[in-house]
């Protein structure tokens, strides 16, 4: 007969170690996006965050292996954070794109990492599947299965263009602008409804 298998439970030692690591964590990511926001990401640097937090580098380097593994860490929360935002915005294409719209009003420092706005770079390939999250929920959105449907870039990208001009000046609207600008594409993209690439006319 065969036996469920059962996790070992963690001492009080390990749990306690766990959270001390978590609170480390969060303390350099506190530290790094406070740094950012008031002297741009470029800033961001392990000895920067040390002498930030009162600790040597070295401390910092227990829990990451690098500045750009803090990033990592940013990009991912970000685009996990969008996907859920805009999974839970109502349904319908319209609050799906708002909601967007908003988190990179909202979140500018984050948003800017998650694309490299504010000139720093994380991979691509490591937020694959984090991206991919955020073109899932489009298309559930949008009723397709295909996730290379025209439709989804064509949304996606329009949503992107519209915050990426906010956040560097070059459309220095107000949200409610920036919302009607975005309200009317949306309105354009469900009355062409293109064929998805590759798709016969």
């Amino acid at each position: 007969m065969a036996t469920s298998a059962h996790q070992p439970e963690r001492s009080r030692a390990q749990q306690r170690r766990d959270r001390e690591r978590a609170e480390a964590r969060a303390t350099i990511l506190a530290a790094a996006r406070e740094l950012a926001r008031t002297e741009g990401w470029d800033a961001v640097s392990m000895r920067r965050l040390a002498d930030r937090i009162g600790y040597s580098a070295n401390f910092a380097y227990r829990y990451f292996k690098g500045r750009d593994d803090i990033l990592l860490a940013f990009v991912r929360d970000g685009f996990a954070r969008l996907a859920d935002a805009m999974d839970t915005a109502g349904g319908s294409l319209e609050s799906t794109a708002a909601a967007y719209l908003d988190f990179a009003l909202d979140e500018p420092d984050l948003y800017q990492v998650m694309y490299g706005l504010g000139g720093v770079r994380v991979p691509a390939a490591a937020t694959e599947d984090e991206g991919a999250a955020v073109g899932a929920v489009i298309a559930r959105t949008l009723g397709v299965s295909d996730p290379y449907d025209d439709r989804i870039a064509r949304l996606w990208a329009t949503a992107h263009g519209l915050a990426a001009l906010h956040a560097i000046g070059k459309l220095p609207a107000e949200r409610t602008h920036l919302h009607a600008l975005l309200s009317a594409s949306v309105a354009d993209l469900t009355r062409t409804a293109p064929h998805p690439q590759g798709a016969e006319s």
